[in-house]
Order: structure tokens, then C-alpha cells, then sequence
């Protein structure tokens, strides 16, 4: 396993392919020794890192169409404060839409359309949407699911837990282990997403100053567990319940 098991996704890892496509079973009964002889790991990341780069990958400049048509609607619907007729506001949102379909050069912005001033979510947009998607119950997408969410995470026994940051070093160690460093040298290291090359605890303050504490709060009590497991400093660490000071 690279990440959690496919039903929930994970942080993707060059060698899950590797594996998933070259040295996975291929039936059942091949699957329970398989799984027993196994060499297992896992990858994981700050979960604030993963934040941030779905922010830049998939929401920020709505340069994704992954999240076109439904997460992208629904922050501007729910979290965009904006006051209009209901018409008006249907119109607006149907030519953002087409707009962030299209390649950013040839994007025409209209500078009265609240939706497209800025074009994509906020940080802080994305954040409301995340947090509220844990509020609803709803399962959670796997660009942003806890890992510990996963339930192979009480169920498997892994050899080995590499983390994102590190990741040229765990992959070499994970080869050798495996005695395939021979046969793969670049895969170690390898990675398709590099939004978290260089991420600073600079980049992190900030994307993450531009929240209020309730936010922090929220991220904090979401992500408290893989933090505590995987050894990751929360960074922003907010220690009295904001929530409180409502009542």
C-alpha cells in the first residue's frame, strides 16, 4: 500500500503504481498470502501541506477541472458573500463556470461578476468548505481525508511508514530494503506532484494566516490524530476553544 488502500485514496507514490500494476494479485485467492507475505508501507504528509496543495493544484485560479462543477459551485454559493438577486447570482455563476473551463488565456473576466473576482476559491474558501464537509457527516474526498481514516490503518501491520517530506530518502531506504534499488534507481524520489518541493514553513504561514481561529480550531480537532501518529508539529496551534466565546 502506498498511501490509504484505493477505496479512499491517499497521497500518491510512484511505486503503488509500480506495484498495483506489476506485482498485485490478480485474483482473490491469491490475495490473502500475498497480503500475508507482503512487504507493507505507507506514505504519508502533513496534513497541512496536503492542504495547501490542493489548494494550488486543484482550486486556486480554478485551473482543475476536478473540482469545476461541484466543490468550485458550491464554495461560491455557500461561502462567497455576495448580495444579489437570486437571478443575478444564477447568471453570474453559470459564466464563471464556463470561464474556469477554459485555459487561463482565454478566459474573458468580467470585472462585475463577484464570482470571478478572484477567479477560483479562496485559501480561506477552500478551508470553509473542507471543514464543512466534515461538519455534514459527508464522507470526506480523499485530497483531504485524515489518513487515519483509512480502515486498513487498524487492520495492517506496515513494515515500513515513509512520509512525503522525506521522500528521496525513504524511497531509497524502501528499495534497498526490498533489494530492488538495482532495478528502479529513479524511481527513488520520484514524485508527478511536486507542489510540495520547498515547502516552507513560510508558505505555510502564508496560506494559513489568512484563517480565523475557528478554522484553526476545526483543522486542528480533523487532522489531531494523523498529527499525533505520524509526528507532524500542528504549527498553528490554537489552545482555547474559540467556539466558546460565542455563547
Amino acid at each position: 500500500s502506498s498511501g490509504i488502500n484505493a477505496e479512499y485514496g491517499g497521497p500518491y507514490c510512484p511505486l503503488g503504481d509500480l506495484f498495483k500494476y506489476h506485482y498485485a494479485p490478480k485474483s482473490k485467492p491469491e490475495l490473502a498470502p500475498a497480503a500475508a507475505a507482503a512487504f507493507k508501507f505507507l506514505t504519508v504528509r502533513h496534513p497541512y501541506q496536503r492542504l495547501i496543495s490542493v489548494y494550488t493544484n486543484k482550486f486556486k485560479n480554478c485551473e482543475s477541472d476536478m473540482f469545476t462543477d461541484t466543490a468550485m459551485l458550491s464554495i461560491f454559493q455557500i461561502y462567497r458573500a455576495v448580495k444579489l438577486p437570486t437571478s443575478q447570482k444564477a447568471e453570474f455563476l453559470e459564466a464563471a463556470r464556463l470561464e474556469c473551463h477554459k485555459p487561463v488565456s482565454e478566459r474573458i473576466i468580467d470585472p462585475e461578476n463577484p464570482y470571478m473576482n478572484p477567479m477560483g476559491a479562496t485559501f480561506q474558501e477552500m478551508i470553509q468548505y473542507v471543514v464543512g464537509n466534515f461538519h455534514s457527516r459527508k464522507f470526506p474526498d480523499f485530497h483531504w481525508v485524515p489518513i487515519t481514516r483509512g480502515c486498513d490503518m487498524c487492520i495492517t501491520e506496515y513494515n515500513l511508514i515513509e512520509k512525503f517530506e522525506t521522500m528521496e530518502r525513504d524511497h531509497h531506504f524502501l528499495l534497498t530494503t526490498l533489494g530492488q534499488i538495482s532495478k528502479y534507481p529513479d524511481i527513488a524520489g520520484a514524485h508527478s506532484n511536486q507542489s510540495g518541493a520547498g515547502m516552507t514553513i513560510e508558505k505555510m504561514i502564508k496560506y494559513f494566516s489568512q484563517l480565523n481561529e475557528r478554522l484553526l480550531w476545526d483543522l486542528q480537532a480533523i487532522y489531531k490524530d494523523d498529527m499525533a501518529l505520524f509526528g507532524y508539529n500542528p504549527v498553528f496551534r490554537v489552545k482555547k476553544n474559540p467556539y466558546n466565546n460565542e455563547m
